[in-house]
């Protein structure tokens, strides 16, 4: 399989992942979490969709061969794996409840993750420092813009309120 077809099977199973996400997460946090209250549905989505696009915005840019998009997708794929072990995993096994996104993840995105992260080192157009720089890189990109996006998501709701599927809220 080319690197390119990884790539978009990556993204695919991300947005798998996020609909998963998307549809069952509010809900599941909504049931005495201390996130209750705190985000709406509609802003937890918006940022869901907005991190959705921005993959795909990566993803033929990796697929046509440049190198910074290679390491932000080999980054991007190495912190979904984090993610589906800590707070998805962790959350299954710590409330012995299901966490939505738990098995899209394991199933999907951890595996391709891993492949596309095997394939660019195989193929020498990642190394094992690139790959924890770009790593780093991202987290950090990550912790500063999904709060970002909650509050964008949150003010477009308030602003817009026939955005929301709740309507006024």
């Amino acid at each position: 399989m080319t690197p390119a077809a990884l790539y978009w099977l990556f993204a695919l199973a991300f947005t798998v992942h996020n609909i998963e996400e998307g549809l069952f997460l509010p809900d599941y946090t909504a049931e005495g979490s201390r996130l209750a209250g705190r985000l709406t549905p509609f802003a937890f989505r918006f940022a869901l969709v907005v991190l959705t696009v921005a993959v795909y915005g990566v993803v033929p840019f990796a697929a046509a061969g440049s190198q910074v998009a290679i390491e932000l997708l080999a980054g991007f794929a190495a912190i979904m794996v984090v993610n589906a072990l800590v707070p998805h995993l962790t959350m299954t096994l710590i409330f012995r409840r299901y966490a939505p996104g738990t098995g899209t993840a394991l199933c999907l995105v951890v595996p391709l993750s891993l492949i596309v992260i095997a394939n660019d080192l195989a193929a020498g157009v990642l190394t094992a420092q690139s790959l924890l720089v770009s790593a780093i890189v991202v987290a950090v990109m990550l912790l500063v813009a999904v709060p970002l996006l909650f509050w964008a998501g949150y003010r477009a709701e308030r602003r817009m309120p026939w955005l929301s599927a709740e309507g006024t809220t």
